[in-house]
């Protein structure tokens, strides 16, 4: 008895792959936007240390 025309399974698109892969990719946060992120991480840290500095009365 064959299947019906419903049943018959689809062979995967060869495209489909690839276009997976350009999705994830481009959900994902881009290298210059990890690097502002953390240059301004560590510059937070430098500032704290100065206005530390500052409120014991040390200017130098």
């Amino acid at each position: 008895m064959a299947k019906h025309v419903i049943d018959q399974s689809k062979p995967a698109a060869p495209q489909a792959l690839p276009r997976f892969v350009q999705i994830e990719r481009a959900m994902r946060p881009h290298q210059s936007t990890k690097a502002l992120v953390a240059r301004m991480q560590k510059r937070a840290g430098d500032r704290l240390a100065a206005y530390a500095r500052i409120a014991r009365g040390r200017t130098t």
